[in-house]
């Protein structure tokens, strides 16, 4: 039964924070919405603020197991890295609490936004750590041209964190689109073989001398 509640609360909770932020929802306001004595709310949360980084863990955490099922269901891992990007940025382009943080709407921040901001958010760190792993795996297979950037990894969190900050703007999912199409080739490795007709021709020139 406690943890049925709990998890009333979160839900509730999520659904006021996204619609009205978090500056203008409080713990009556929760715990009218659930149908719940305000008291039961210290119950399982020492304060608001507490309450609203809760609700964020769950969201990161969310965020997380959906980005390691997204990535498992691709063998290429130009696919995987394309993947990633798109999900993890228009996921968080339709949670606005996410988004709200990270683009730093006063609507959705909170007292201790600063310090957690510091210690690197959960989902942010799963998202490093998937980049690595995809472009390790893409260079082993020989699919991925790494070997001329100086930090490909930086370079590719570089560009994902620009896209994320561009999220709650105007043609959003076209930006994406086409920094998708130059991450691709930019990263992937294209074999091209001669056609038959230059192959004849060169013959034809070592035969005569020329």
């Amino acid at each position: 039964m406690g943890t049925e509640k709990r998890e009333l609360f979160l839900n509730v909770g999520e659904r006021l924070f996204s619609r009205y932020g978090y500056k203008d929802v409080n713990i009556e306001d929760i715990t009218r919405e659930a149908g719940v004595g305000t008291g039961s709310f210290y119950t399982y949360f020492s304060s608001k603020e507490a309450f609203y980084e809760q609700i964020l863990d769950k969201l990161e955490n969310k965020g997380i197991r959906a980005v390691d099922r997204l990535v498992g269901g691709f063998e290429s891992p130009v696919n995987k890295m394309k993947a990633l990007y798109r999900f993890t940025t228009l996921g968080i382009r339709n949670n606005p609490i996410l988004l709200g943080i990270l683009t730093g709407d006063k609507k959705y921040i909170y007292p201790g936004q600063q310090n957690r901001a510091a210690g690197r958010s959960k989902l942010r760190s799963h998202v490093e750590k998937v980049i690595n792993q995809i472009i390790v795996e893409g260079s082993r297979k020989g699919v991925m041209r790494v070997r001329g950037y100086k930090d490909p990894r930086r370079m590719v969190l570089a560009i994902y964190d620009a896209i994320l900050m561009n999220l709650d703007r105007e043609g959003a999912e076209n930006l994406m689109n086409d920094i998708l199409r130059l991450l691709e080739r930019a990263l992937k490795r294209r074999v091209r073989l001669p056609g038959s007709g230059t192959l004849r021709d060169r013959r034809k020139v070592r035969k005569n001398g020329i």
